[in-house]
């Protein structure tokens, strides 16, 4: 059964199209810090870890929650899942650029599972989230725990491989 929750171009697309937009002239105007094959590297692992979720918890049996304005697949998801990858991107760059070690990578990803749990929130507020059977917004915080130190452990494999080929 597909669910409409919506009709129109609103917030929800508006949305994911200015973030989109505003992350990657962010990305352009930074120093660059990481080669292409890095970049890109960090930019995917956003997007494909995004659409592992949501389609692991958005789809039968478990089908915990819808993305934008139908409970079937659309463009404006498409575009969704591309704009995370900017989100990814700068979780390591600023990590990179911080210097961040040690006890204070547990305050970084606690701080950065808070932030994925605001931007969340404002998605659910503004139609681009809608949550079904139940499903508690603090689920989410462990999942971004989890999968943000994935995420610092592929960067670090890939840094480390870096150096030692130099």
């Amino acid at each position: 059964m597909i669910i409409i929750y919506e009709q129109s171009f609103d917030w929800n697309e508006w949305f994911v199209i200015i973030t989109l937009i505003g992350l990657v002239l962010l990305m352009v105007f930074t120093k660059k810090i990481f080669t292409v094959a890095e970049a890109t590297a960090f930019y995917l692992f956003g997007v494909a870890v995004v659409y592992f979720f949501d389609h692991t918890l958005s789809i039968e049996p478990w089908d915990f929650y819808d993305v934008n304005d139908k409970s079937s697949y659309e463009v404006m998801d498409f575009i969704y899942y591309i704009m995370n990858g900017p989100f990814s991107y700068f979780f390591v760059y600023l990590y990179s650029r911080l210097g961040i070690r040690g006890y204070n990578t547990i305050l970084y990803l606690i701080a950065w599972s808070i932030f994925s749990v605001f931007t969340e929130w404002a998605g659910l507020k503004i139609g681009l989230f809608h949550y079904e059977k139940g499903y508690r917004m603090y689920w989410s915080f462990p999942i971004y725990m989890v999968t943000q130190s994935i995420f610092l452990v592929y960067y670090h494999k890939i840094i480390n491989s870096r150096e030692e080929s130099s």
